[in-house]
């Protein structure tokens, strides 16, 4: 009897790194089409094992691709329907209703991408009463402080990566807001802010798989940000919390995945703890980035990468992650990532240190994100951090301390106004 799987073919809207290929080694003899923006062709892997790869431009509306997939099905019917990132999205909603295949519908994408939707729909459900609103402009943010009082916090309505993100404590906060706002918004589908009170507390992100609508919570990072904008600068995993607050967390995600109507998928959720309530910034439909998923798959046995890989092809995965979270294992047990974030503007000349980061104990990965002959602008968002350090401990303030102290190794000479100057790496965080 043989143990290769039906035929199947995967239809992927953008790209998605490894993913393509972790699918198909998932499901063997998979066939896959791929339909993207230009940009994502170079960086597309084992281009070779894909079947089709159609290319639309930018500004395609909705219907042209929602075309190209009928054309793809007509051709060589489609079993299955993927999006791996956040671009996209909702072309990728709509071909699914279209098609008839799985995946999420248009009326949760909507409400992850734009979080005033998300407010609007998590308020209807009874999960979350934040008030939060639109604005184009310093008298909308005034109106909003009428009713709330400071401090706001300002950020783009459909923002990535912590870009455009700060907080605003009176009327002269405003107009500084709205610049930065904008620096968020450039390449996003929106450009409108949004403004809602800030929440005090402690800042996590939650990981979880859905499958036909059940959630399971597979662990809660620890985040840690830059004082300005909040750009994550450390994770740490598991989080250091009592049990209770654990409990609360998990719930808390949970009902606000429900009310969202999520039914399938990895999604990372990140979230303000205070004292009486626990609230929910914003969810993703997909796995977090910052190496989140590749700390707690070192000490946990969970990959959130091969879990997505695995649902886009069908597969069951609630048992195997439950099986793997109750393992007790004799490796690592707590694992942390920090943040290079030289405070320079420049162009970088020369980042040393790096082969005494390594050679730390416990240090697993160290990666220098803006090389030399990039520029450096301050930290205006996560992609504009200069290197990160992976390291495994004991407990989660050792594994804290080795990132920590194998970024202090990490050293960047920067060029600005004809001058090189060394910068310290080592960023400082709210907590």
């Amino acid at each position: 009897m043989s143990d290769t799987p039906p035929p199947m073919h995967l239809l992927i809207v953008s790209g998605g790194r490894d993913l393509p290929d972790r699918a198909r080694d998932a499901w063997p003899g998979l066939r896959t089409t791929v339909i993207c923006r230009p940009e994502v062709v170079p960086r597309l892997r084992s281009r070779e094992k894909i079947q089709r790869l159609i290319v639309l431009k930018e500004d395609a509306p909705v219907d042209e691709w929602v075309a190209a997939a009928r054309f793809v099905h007509a051709v060589d019917p489609v079993d299955r329907l993927t999006n791996f990132t956040e671009k996209d999205t909702e072309k990728t909603a709509a071909i699914g209703l279209d098609l008839s295949l799985p995946w999420h519908s248009p009326e949760t994408v909507r409400a992850v991408a734009d979080k005033c939707e998300m407010r609007r729909v998590l308020a209807a459900a009874g999960v979350s009463d934040i008030v939060a609103e639109t604005v184009h402009d310093a008298e909308g943010i005034l109106k909003i402080a009428e009713k709330t009082g400071y401090p706001l916090i300002c950020k783009p309505v459909r923002g990535v990566a912590s870009k455009g993100v700060t907080r605003i404590d009176g009327p002269a906060d405003i107009e500084r807001a709205l610049e930065w706002g904008a620096t968020g918004t450039g390449d996003l589908d929106s450009p409108e802010l949004l403004v809602e009170p800030f929440l005090g507390g402690e800042e996590y992100s939650v990981e979880s798989v859905s499958e036909d609508g059940e959630h399971l919570v597979v662990g809660i990072t620890r985040k840690i940000s830059e004082h300005d904008h909040f750009v994550e600068v450390g994770h740490v995993v598991p989080a250091p919390l009592p049990g209770a607050d654990e409990e609360r967390i998990a719930t808390a995600v949970r009902d606000m995945l429900t009310a969202l109507e999520v039914r399938r998928g990895v999604t990372h959720t990140e979230v303000i703890v205070a004292a009486d309530a626990v609230h929910v910034v914003e969810t993703h439909l997909r796995p977090a980035g910052d190496e989140i998923p590749e700390l707690w798959a070192r000490i946990s046995g969970v990959d959130l990468i091969d879990v997505v890989a695995r649902q886009a092809v069908g597969l069951s995965v609630l048992d195997d992650v439950r099986a793997a979270l109750a393992r007790t294992t004799d490796g690592p047990r707590a694992a942390a990532i920090w943040y290079a974030c030289p405070d320079a503007v420049g162009e970088i000349t020369e980042v040393t240190g790096e082969e005494e980061a390594r050679a730390l104990e416990g240090v697993v990965d160290v990666e220098v994100l803006r090389e030399p002959g990039k520029r450096l602008d301050g930290v205006t968002g996560s992609f504009a951090r200069g290197a990160h350090v992976c390291a495994v401990g004991s407990t989660p303030d050792e594994a804290l301390e080795r990132a920590k102290e194998g970024v202090r190794k990490l050293s960047f000479t920067v060029r600005s106004d004809g001058m090189a100057a060394r910068h310290d790496a080592l960023a400082s965080a709210t907590n």
